[in-house]
């Protein structure tokens, strides 16, 4: 599998996950894995879930992250897909070492392009993550 493929499956869960009971999200990913991932290898569905859990345990501290970049904006104001890519990346911006954050933010505008909520969502996405990492390089000079 590669990385986009795992972005794409993250950013389809992570948007699922608005919409269910926080009982519910296991079973949920279960069947979106099942039905929808088209996986036959049993460590690709692993990975997924790993690095979906891996996200959520960090969620409270990546929107905290991005109220705080995406200046003028409230987290209920961004279009729920928008706001999932921009969770993951800036999961991978933050957490992530293997990614480099130009890569980051280059998938999460090809997946504002094809996911997100309107014509514009890419420029949306590219301006938030574009500060964070200008934050992100001005706090690594300190």
């Amino acid at each position: 599998m590669t990385r986009r493929e795992l972005r794409n499956h993250l950013i389809k869960m992570l948007y699922m996950r608005e919409f269910h009971d926080k009982e519910e999200i296991g079973e949920q990913n279960m069947l979106y894995l099942s039905l929808f991932a088209d996986i036959d290898d049993e460590s690709a569905s692993k990975e997924i879930l790993d690095r979906y859990s891996k996200i959520v345990e960090k969620l409270g501290t990546i929107d905290s992250i991005i109220s705080r970049v995406a200046k003028g904006w409230k987290l209920s104001r961004i279009g729920r897909m928008d706001l999932n890519i921009l969770r993951l990346a800036a999961f991978e911006i933050s957490y992530d070492d293997e990614v480099p954050d130009k890569v980051a933010v280059n998938e999460a505008v090809e997946l504002a392009k094809e996911y997100g909520c309107n014509e514009s969502s890419y420029g949306f996405v590219n301006g938030i993550l574009s500060s964070l990492i200008k934050e992100k390089q001005e706090n690594d000079k300190h």
